[in-house]
């Protein structure tokens, strides 16, 4: 069974209406089978070459003293999948990681496999994607100050 058929067979997302199931569903990013293919047989994705200033180190240096995102809206950080689908652009990104949203504007400059993969992520849920490309970093401490909110899926 592979993670999105497992986190379809969750109880609570089975409660949900077949039209929330369906957003849940549009917003996640999976690997490719080319990747998992990749993966299987050891082959690396590749990077690109960064200008200076823009190596990981550089990040934790620029998140550190980020001010935080939280959103302040009146709406308890609760961010509706409309609402995450809008920002889904090099210029104005969001990103779902684990039901939390996170603005992943600033990073496009720093991401080490460029921008063409970080765009997958943006107006989307990142979680499984990152998991199985990134399962040695620590996702939340490098977005820390670039937290939004939460991922409300609630049936309206």
């Amino acid at each position: 069974m592979t993670d999105k058929e497992q986190h379809h067979q969750h109880p609570q997302f089975q409660q949900l209406s077949a039209e929330t199931k369906e957003a849940i569903k549009s917003i996640m990013v999976m690997p490719t089978e080319q990747e998992i293919e990749d993966k299987k047989n050891g082959k690396r994705k590749r990077k690109v070459p960064l200008p200076h200033g823009h190596s990981q180190l550089d990040w934790m240096k620029k998140q550190s003293t980020a001010q935080p995102c939280f959103d302040t809206s009146g709406n308890g950080g609760k961010i509706t999948i409309q609402e995450l689908k809008k920002h889904n652009n090099e210029n104005d990104a969001w990103t779902v990681y684990k039901g939390r949203v996170y603005n992943i504007t600033d990073y496009f400059q720093f991401h080490p496999g460029g921008k063409i993969e970080l765009l997958r992520a943006a107006g989307n849920d990142c979680t499984q994607m990152f998991e199985f490309t990134h399962s040695w970093v620590n996702f939340e401490a490098m977005m820390l100050k670039y937290f939004v909110g939460y991922l409300s899926i609630e049936d309206n």
